[in-house]
């Protein structure tokens, strides 16, 4: 495995671990192959099982992630299977090996670098970026990114939506005319600035408003903890966007979900 899919693999792990650690049912869990980490939020984004080891082949994943399965059986709340093609041997497919074990496909995802982020235009003069400092703001971070992504995350709020989870982090809003329309944050994750939670309320998108967030969010990271190497895992939509400012692919995931919790995500 080259250093950049293990980096890409460390920034999950880590970044997901931040992610839940404020969580009274959080558990975290390694097994040959696969690191769990479940918040116990009924959001899948919040409970993961990331396969950790190279030279997969099919018949090992397939073993894997029947094991995950079991393992996830009694904790009641949808999850995610994270796999990592560069781990896998080739020609290995994925959604074939994992399709028995009631394991369907729902994201492809990158993981990219950049060791410095490329000038870009200004923001619109149309939005008005700031770094929230009250729960409410950060609480509307979550909000835009469920219009975004079609999803209800009211209840990772409780994890990620206060402002006490935000100290030594960043989490950007974009306004226009006062109401949320973007968002972006970058937490800080083993001396790298990793990107995350990139959304545009649907009616405002196409305006770069949330690279603009981005951008900001980046700056004021850099401010803080100085210009470090960022990371992010990107969303097909998003890969170029990302191209452009720097970032380079160093890994390829798919994230897999349960069938049964499919409806709905």
């Amino acid at each position: 495995m080259n250093d950049g899919v293990d980096l890409s693999i460390r920034q999950f792990r880590d970044a997901w671990r931040l992610w839940c650690a404020g969580s009274a049912d959080q558990t975290l869990a390694a097994e040959d192959g696969i690191e769990y980490i479940f918040s116990g939020v009924p959001i899948g984004f919040f409970n993961i099982a990331l396969l950790t080891g190279e030279d997969v082949s099919g018949d090992r994943l397939k073993a894997l992630g029947q094991a995950a399965c079991k393992w996830a059986a009694d904790k009641n709340v949808p999850w995610l299977f994270v796999v990592t093609h560069e781990a896998l041997q080739p020609g290995v497919d994925a959604a074939s090996a994992l399709d028995n074990c009631g394991l369907a496909p729902m994201m492809p995802m990158t993981g990219m670098l950049a060791s410095r982020i490329s000038p870009g235009a200004p923001a619109p003069e149309s939005i008005e970026l700031e770094v929230p400092q009250d729960d409410r703001g950060c609480s509307a971070v979550l909000d835009v990114n469920s219009l975004a992504y079609g999803m209800d995350l009211d209840a990772g709020k409780e994890l990620i939506g206060t402002r006490s989870f935000w100290t030594g982090h960043v989490p950007v809003l974009g306004l226009v005319d006062g109401k949320p329309a973007c968002a972006a944050a970058v937490v800080m994750v083993d001396g790298y600035r990793y990107v995350a939670l990139v959304a545009t309320d649907p009616a405002h998108q196409r305006r770069g408003y949330a690279e603009a967030a981005m951008r900001l969010a980046l700056e004021v990271a850099g401010r803080q903890h100085g210009e470090r190497p960022t990371v992010l895992h990107a969303t097909d939509a998003g890969r170029p966007i990302y191209q452009r400012m720097g970032y380079e692919a160093i890994a390829t995931h798919t994230l897999f979900m349960e069938k049964r919790f499919l409806a709905g995500h």
